[in-house]
């Protein structure tokens, strides 16, 4: 399905690139860390045949400006370039779909703009503060190392010291050419790799926190833990604990990229779900 890209300066005078395809209702698709808004092309021909896609690069990720403001986080400047994206549009209401720490963000948008979302879909967010202990401080612990990686060694030491850890054994599975050669092409993001994982850390949610969120949400999960990833059924169980009212969708065969492993399941979930919407 052919896209445009757009842009829009932000209020730091960043500019914030965007693909905009399909046709319908607006559907904004947040991507995780690390993988930029190309991690929903599975999705582009199934949800654009129904609705109006709104896909953003986070800062740093395809190549655009890794500029990050004195504020940079979740709840502040994260949610500020969604809200510009949204403004450019003239999108008022929106459904919402995030990935990881796409997903954080979605969520945080749905706490702090609700008269701005229309259906909220959270796939495998990264709300780390739903953990129980010791799983809690385990994860913390790690993400802490990444962001110590660059105090001591640089942002492309932070970068390699995060792929060593998040992509596992199929990082171990290259040759070294290969992996010096993927860390050369991602060199331009490696400033934003620590302040992202700083800003998942200090973004404060607890399970009490879960009350907030609108009956009109999807979560979805692997039904399986993942290596570096192995905390998400974790983060799922909490959500089916506080609020077993919502649809917990957990996919077999899947990772932590449940929407590239098993497109079609996520993209017929999704599409019956916004459906149901008036």
């Amino acid at each position: 399905m052919d896209s445009e890209t757009r842009s829009v300066v932000a209020d730091d005078g960043v500019e914030l690139v965007y693909d905009v395809l399909g046709a319908g209702p607006s559907l904004v698709l947040l991507h995780g860390g690390l993988v930029g808004r190309g991690a929903f092309s599975r999705q582009h021909e199934a949800l654009g045949a129904h609705y109006r896609l709104i896909v953003p690069s986070a800062r740093g990720n395809d190549g655009t400006d890794a500029t990050l403001p004195a504020d940079y986080g979740f709840t502040t400047s994260e949610l500020r370039d969604l809200l510009s994206v949204l403004d450019a549009e003239g999108v008022e209401r929106t459904h919402i779909l995030g990935h990881s720490s796409g997903g954080a963000l979605a969520f945080e948008f749905a706490r702090l703009h609700p008269a701005r979302l229309d259906r909220l879909v959270l796939i495998e967010p990264s709300l780390i503060g739903l953990l129980p202990e010791p799983a809690q401080s385990e994860c913390r612990a790690v993400l802490a190392g990444f962001v110590a990686a660059e105090a001591s060694g640089g942002p492309m030491a932070c970068l390699r010291h995060t792929f060593e850890t998040v992509a596992g054994s199929a990082w171990q599975a290259l040759d070294p050419e290969t992996r010096d050669a993927r860390l050369g092409r991602m060199a331009s993001m490696a400033p934003i790799v620590a302040p992202h994982w700083q800003a998942l850390l200090e973004a404060e949610v607890s399970p009490a926190d879960l009350a907030e969120v609108r009956d009109e949400t999807l979560l979805i999960y692997a039904a399986q833990a993942t290596e570096f990833f192995a905390f998400e059924p974790l983060i799922a169980d909490c959500w089916a604990r506080e609020r077993p009212d919502l649809k917990l969708l957990r996919v077999p065969d899947a990772g932590h990229n449940v929407h590239r492993d098993q497109p079609g399941v996520v993209n017929d979930a999704v599409l019956a779900f916004l459906g149901t919407a008036s």
